[in-house]
């Protein structure tokens, strides 16, 4: 994007790729003053929003604290994928409560049915919650800092999330205020082979049982019952069949019928399905991969945040349908000390969590010291 221009009570945003300047009503802010101030403007339907995104490709925002596109926080409208696959960044989505840095993030996020986003920091504020317009809300304090990875549940009507905390060896289930209600291990998991150290990813399959993946620790996968007792571990520490140089991330995999787990073996550049019995499929996609950090799948395909870098799409085949803001500066990647002045709004860094919104949107998490939350949306 070359510019925003404003005039007239509206924004005009000139794109860099030859698409026509186009009037963009001002919903989205960068200054946490006109965030508050747009709030109640921006209580509608996230259908209506929707729309206007798809027909507007984004909306336009103003102000910010670096120069334009640069900063740890989004603020510039950029275009990037293949053709059939392009998003478009959203300015100013997720501008935290201090209205400059989230904080330090080597975490995941989570998505209600609300289309509300739940952002793990290291710190304060614990979980960051932004509504589906990228509003920060509230913080869900109480002890839930440190989740590695966060994924939704539903239980009758209610909505539950369970995250990984890697420092505290532990998983932890709460509601949407933040309230604990499980934790596991509980007496009925018994001694886990290889430990509890190191769990980076839990999964609820569609049948309750419950995963972990060890993958700063033993680099094995363990399925549990819904009420904590082991069933099996599978896997362990290598480059082979059956085995994990890191089981980093990982998510369920609907698209053929029975459903599959797609685990990210990180540090291991691959990809590879297995079945809710953690028996071996094989291996996704083509290798090696840039890294692949976390991934989840939504319609036919899976997306991915490769540490290295970028985020891809990839189709059932295991084809990379699309690359989004892919970074050619190695020195960035797989790092959390870039700077905010040196992050900018055209590439990632390293991409750490991710999941797909309601509407198709992509949100992500950066590994990052400064922190970025990073929202796409797709261009129609």
């Amino acid at each position: 994007m070359k510019k925003i221009q404003q005039g007239g009570g509206r924004a005009w945003v000139v794109f860099s790729r030859d698409l026509a300047a186009f009037p963009i009503p001002r919903f989205f802010s960068f200054r946490l003053r006109d965030v508050r101030h747009h709030r109640e403007a921006m209580k509608q339907p996230i259908a209506i929003l929707t729309s206007l995104i798809l027909t507007s490709l984004l909306y336009a925002h103003e102000g910010h604290d670096h120069g334009e596109g640069v900063g740890s926080i989004v603020t510039t409208a950029i275009v990037t994928g293949s053709e059939g696959h392009e998003y478009v960044t959203a300015p100013g989505w997720g501008v935290p409560e201090n209205g400059k840095n989230i904080g330090s993030l080597h975490g995941d996020l989570a998505v209600d049915k609300s289309g509300s986003v739940y952002a793990a920091t290291n710190g304060e504020p614990g979980i960051a919650v932004f509504d589906c317009f990228g509003n920060f809300t509230k913080s869900l304090k109480g002890g839930l800092a440190g989740m590695h990875s966060l994924t939704t549940v539903t239980e009758g009507d209610q909505e539950f999330i369970w995250g990984s905390q890697v420092r505290k060896n532990r998983a932890v289930k709460f509601d949407l205020e933040g309230n604990i209600v499980a934790t596991l291990p509980n007496e009925k998991t018994g001694e886990l082979e290889g430990g509890m150290g190191g769990l980076t990813e839990l999964l609820v399959g569609p049948d309750g049982h419950i995963y972990f993946f060890m993958g700063y620790g033993s680099k094995k996968i363990h399925k549990l019952k819904p009420d904590g007792t082991l069933v099996t571990t599978y896997g362990g520490k290598g480059t082979g069949k059956d085995q994990f140089t890191s089981c980093h991330g990982a998510g369920i995999d609907l698209r053929y019928g029975e459903p599959r787990i797609l685990v990210c073996d990180r540090d291991g550049r691959r990809m590879i399905h297995l079945t809710m019995d953690l028996t071996w499929i094989g291996i996704y996609g083509e290798t090696p991969m840039r890294r692949p950090a976390d991934v989840d799948v939504r319609g036919d395909y899976a997306v991915v945040a490769e540490i290295e870098g970028r985020v891809i799409l990839m189709d059932k085949s295991g084809k990379v349908v699309s690359a989004l803001l892919d970074n050619p500066d190695t020195k960035q990647w797989a790092t959390n000390g870039v700077p905010a002045e040196q992050l900018h709004d055209n590439a990632f860094s390293a991409p750490h969590g991710i999941k797909w919104g309601p509407a198709g949107q992509i949100y992500v998490t950066e590994y990052s010291k400064v922190g970025r939350l990073v929202a796409l949306f797709p261009k129609k």
